[in-house]
C-alpha cells in the first residue's frame, strides 16, 4: 500500500488547469518490469511490496524545502535506509512521475533490445559521460547529492 505524502511538491504549470497535478508513487525499478516493487507476485512480479506495503525499499518524498529547491528526502514514516535496499518509492508529482520514463515502454526497452522478462541494471553513477552522481556517498548518516550534469 502506497501512501501519499502531504509535502509532495506538484508541478506549478498544471494546477488549477483541467487536469490538475496528483500525488503518484513512482518506483525503481521500473513499474512496467517484473523486478518492479509494484508489480504484484500474482502478476508474476519478482519482488511485490510485502506486508510492509513496500517499507521494505527506500520510501522518499519529492518536496520542495524552505529556499523553495526540489529535493528527494527520506519519508520518516518508514525505517530509515539501510542502503541494502533493492527498490526504492517515491511519492511525488505524477506529471513528473508520468513524463520522467513514459517512453520506457515504447521506445527505450526495445532500443535497448530488452525483451519480455529480461533482467537489467541500471547505473547513472559510473557511466563514462553520465557521472551526475559522483558527490553521492552512501557512507554517510546522512547523504546528501547533487545531481549536475556533466
Amino acid at each position: 500500500m502506497f501512501l501519499n505524502h502531504p509535502k509532495t511538491a506538484m508541478h506549478p504549470e498544471v494546477q488549477g488547469g483541467p487536469f490538475p497535478d496528483q500525488v503518484s508513487c513512482d518506483e525503481f525499478p521500473f513499474a512496467a518490469t517484473y523486478q518492479s516493487p509494484g508489480l504484484p507476485a500474482g502478476k508474476d512480479g519478482q519482488m511485490p511490496a510485502g506486508k510492509n506495503g513496500g517499507g521494505e525499499c527506500i520510501q522518499t518524498v519529492a518536496a520542495k524545502t524552505d529556499d523553495g529547491s526540489d529535493h528527494l528526502l527520506d519519508d520518516t514514516r518508514y525505517d530509515a535506509p539501510t542502503w541494502d535496499e533493492t527498490c526504492g518509492r517515491s511519492s511525488m508529482s505524477g506529471y513528473i512521475n508520468s513524463g520522467a520514463m513514459s517512453s520506457f515502454g515504447n521506445t527505450l526497452a526495445p532500443g535497448f533490445r530488452l525483451l519480455d522478462r529480461d533482467n537489467y541494471w541500471v547505473n547513472p553513477g559510473n557511466t563514462p559521460g553520465m557521472d551526475w552522481f559522483n558527490s553521492c556517498d552512501t557512507t554517510k548518516p546522512e547523504v546528501i547529492c547533487t545531481m549536475s550534469k556533466p
